[in-house]
């Protein structure tokens, strides 16, 4: 008893441990983020003519900000400051910038900037004598058309179009917002909430590349310049509700923002944003404001394109909760799911990595344990609460004999008291048959056999050109094993086995699954001009 009893504790105690959380609710909530938060870089070049040294110098401005995704195919929001000088729409914005450039590129020269460029055209360093008089000599510039790009979180490039554009808080009835789109599928997004709902002393955390946390911004060389795409993400909250000289809503907060946040995303306790990193007080500390998202929704609507979540959220959001609740094995596949939609992206790396030694860290118990569910813990209770049963059953019943007689009878002596046993007994009933679970079905919509029914059984349904398929189709679009539907963690799930040319869901034009589950009534695309099945629940 005391053995069986120790046992019962520790797969107790086995039990309670695997409910340990390894990531807090801030750093959960900041990961799940941080992907969907760009750096935004605005270039321009232009040559300097030295009237000492006439060979033309090459030279370069950079202006950097931050921005967000609030769709997969590549729409973001930032702030109208950050991109005004690539705004060419207007003309009087573009003569606006060319100015606003010329001078950016004269405090570059007059502030040193020209040294290297024109040691590299030397070929030697400068001497202090050289440098004095490049100062004080006469120059003219010529900058070229500024470029704007996007940097995603694992550093991959985009080139930038501005959709939508208001001009700073600065000048009249700006409202700083804009709309830019680049190119892409499965990217990763933000949600957006509601700035009405915002009150006084409410949460705020500012995700952004604040340029006095990196080294390529040029304002601060103790960083690395590998960590210049590591987002900083900063606590505050919201101090008041104020408006702008022309009418505008803005938001105080006390949060730290500077020259680089600026258009990055402010979001409230449950993760979504409520308002646009703007400007703030350069001589005091904590006084920073943000242009509220309902603001910015303006011009989104403008677009004519809602905001819209993807498939790399839902990975990845998967893959952090897997991890999170110490299923280390399940959260690894789910990690290169997310490396695959955005290669190299440093948290996903990082945290594949930490799920491969968490998992070689278990101990066997603790891997069977994850890998059996609950059920076997259910089935394991069972078994020890029924040899408990038994053996307090067979300590507390007396002892009993049985004696069988001629006929084909028995009695059986139980303390004393004498019982009989009929010879004959009536059979026991039938034993009825077991239901077998239910997964629903998948139909055929196009093709050869449009409208037959397929169960989905526990084992799967594979689709696809190989005769080891299920279902097997004569199409040359199909793979040989293009999907497989199959019922997994109390969900149906299509996964894609690598085909050639992907599996959609409801719309070709939606982005391709690797691995997504099923709603009653979703429509399998099996390639874009292949089979498509309904799935019904």
């Amino acid at each position: 008893m005391k053995k069986f009893a120790r046992l019962m504790v520790l797969l107790m105690f086995a039990s309670q441990s695997s409910f340990a959380q390894q990531l807090t609710k801030d750093e959960k909530r900041t990961l799940e983020l941080k992907p969907g938060v760009v750096l935004l870089v605005l270039s321009v070049t232009g040559t300097v003519t030295f009237s000492i040294f006439p060979q033309p110098i090459p030279i370069g401005h950079a202006i950097f900000g931050t921005g967000f995704l609030y769709r997969p195919d590549g729409y973001i929001i930032t702030s109208g400051h950050v991109v005004e000088h690539a705004n060419q729409k207007d003309p009087r914005s573009v003569q606006v910038w060319q100015e606003s450039l010329k001078e950016d590129l004269i405090r570059s020269v007059k502030s040193g900037d020209a040294f290297a460029p024109i040691a590299n055209v030397l070929h030697r360093a400068l001497t202090d004598d050289e440098k004095v008089k490049i100062l004080k000599a006469g120059f003219e510039i010529h900058p070229s058309d500024p470029v704007l790009k996007v940097i995603l979180a694992n550093g991959q490039k985009y080139d930038a179009d501005i959709l939508q554009y208001s001009p700073p808080i600065t000048e009249n009835k700006g409202k700083d917002v804009a709309v830019i789109k680049i190119p892409g599928n499965d990217l990763p997004t933000v949600p957006l909430g509601d700035s009405e709902a915002v009150r006084i002393q409410d949460p705020v955390l500012v995700i952004g590349y604040p340029a006095t946390a990196s080294a390529s911004l040029g304002e601060n060389p103790y960083i690395s310049t590998e960590s210049d795409l590591i987002p900083s993400a900063t606590d505050g909250h919201v101090s008041a509700l104020k408006e702008t000289s022309s009418g505008s809503p803005v938001l105080q907060t006390d949060v730290a923002i500077t020259h680089g946040n600026s258009g990055g995303p402010a979001f409230n306790d449950k993760g979504q944003v409520i308002g646009i990193a703007t400007f703030g007080s350069a001589e005091a500390a904590g006084f920073n404001f943000l242009v509220p998202i309902n603001t910015a929704m303006e011009f989104v609507r403008q677009t004519g394109v809602a905001a819209q979540s993807g498939q790399f959220d839902r990975v990845w959001s998967n893959a952090l909760n897997l991890y999170d609740a110490g299923q280390c094995k399940a959260a690894i596949p789910e990690f290169d799911n997310a490396l695959q939609m955005l290669p190299n992206l440093p948290d996903a790396r990082q945290y594949r990595n930490l799920a491969a030694k968490c998992w070689s860290d278990k101990g066997a118990f603790e891997k069977f344990r994850e890998t059996s569910g609950w059920m076997a813990y259910v089935a394991i209770g069972i078994v020890i609460l029924a040899i408990l049963l038994l053996i307090l059953m067979r300590r507390r019943s007396p002892s009993a004999v049985v004696v069988v007689q001629s006929g084909g009878g028995a009695v059986v002596h139980v303390g004393g008291d004498v019982a009989a046993i009929p010879s004959s007994l009536p059979p026991p009933p039938a034993q009825l048959p077991a239901q077998a679970a239910s997964f629903g079905s998948i139909q055929q919509t196009t093709g050869g056999v449009a409208g037959k029914s397929y169960p989905v059984t526990k084992d799967g349904i594979m689709i696809g050109r190989s005769p080891k398929c299920q279902i097997q189709l004569q199409d040359d679009t199909i793979s040989g094993e293009h999907a497989w539907i199959v019922p997994a963690e109390g969900e149906i799930f299509v996964i894609d086995r690598g085909s050639s040319n992907g599996t959609y869901i409801n719309s070709v034009d939606s982005p391709r699954v690797s691995k997504i589950s099923l709603r009653n009534g979703d429509r399998i695309y099996l390639g874009k001009k292949g089979a498509v099945f309904t799935y019904f629940n």
